[in-house]
């Protein structure tokens, strides 16, 4: 398959006019009419999946996260993002990322944490610009205990999690967001929404979600998105002849101390 293949195939369900104006989803690196034959599918591109992929000789990566947001003026060998660049180049190794396309899509990121979850009747909201998702938790229980759910579900040790309001709180209606969300909170609680999920809450919005009543997870940028490993190494097997391979690396930059 050449490499232009694979940017259609993913735009199939995923495509770049969907993208948010900040964002840089597409290739990042591209060798014209390269052929490909193993793709490596990881969150983002960092010294670990580099050499996963040098070590199975995959001739493209495939993440979540781009590797660059704005235009580079030079490239370094003695940066992280140059290294990248240069160690990506100078192995033949083509990279293409799908981020709030692949967030938004229908069967995306929020799409499938949903499922994880067990959620029911799961639709979109509106008006927010396709990111959230809105469905019902299979059983009723305090967030106390949802918690334990979601860590197992996800594979995130709950130490990492944060959470502002009441834990006794039974939930049913759950909100997600994967990545950072915390703006279409609000949204989810006006929708009937008594718990919402989502990453890299802030101190000031912890704050106003306690004092407002609302209740919010923050399972972590990383445990809220480490989901797409899976979910798009999955539907590369589906649409493709590749040999398609999971990254192992643990890119998780926190730790618990």
């Amino acid at each position: 398959m050449r490499i232009e293949k694979i940017g259609e195939t993913i735009e199939k369900i995923s495509p770049l006019y969907t993208q948010e104006p900040w964002d840089n989803s597409g290739f990042q690196i591209k060798f014209e009419a390269a052929p490909v034959s193993k793709v490596l599918v990881a969150l983002e591109i960092t010294d670990d999946v580099i050499d996963e992929a040098c070590a199975l000789e995959a001739e493209a990566v495939v993440t979540h996260h781009p590797m660059f947001f704005n235009s580079l003026n030079n490239i370094y060998d003695n940066d992280v993002t140059g290294n990248y660049i240069v160690k990506l180049i100078q192995n033949n190794i083509n990279v293409y990322a799908s981020h709030t396309p692949f967030d938004k899509c229908d069967g995306g990121n929020n799409d499938y944490l949903a499922a994880l979850l067990g959620l029911s009747d799961i639709r979109k909201a509106s008006g927010d610009e396709g990111f959230l998702r809105i469905g019902k938790a299979d059983r009723e229980c305090n967030i106390r205990k949802y918690i334990d759910k979601v860590s197992e579900c996800i594979d995130v040790d709950k130490r990492f999690f944060s959470f502002a309001g009441d834990l006794d709180f039974n939930v049913k209606n759950i909100g997600i967001c994967t990545g950072a969300g915390v703006e279409f909170a609000r949204s989810a609680f006006d929708m009937g929404c008594n718990l919402f999920i989502t990453g890299d809450l802030k101190y000031h919005d912890a704050q106003n979600a306690r004092e407002s009543g609302m209740n919010i997870l923050d399972i972590g940028h990383y445990g809220s998105e480490k989901i797409f490993i899976t979910n798009m190494a999955n539907y590369l097997r589906r649409n493709t002849d590749l040999n398609v391979f999971e990254s192992k690396a643990d890119l998780n930059p926190f730790i618990l101390i």
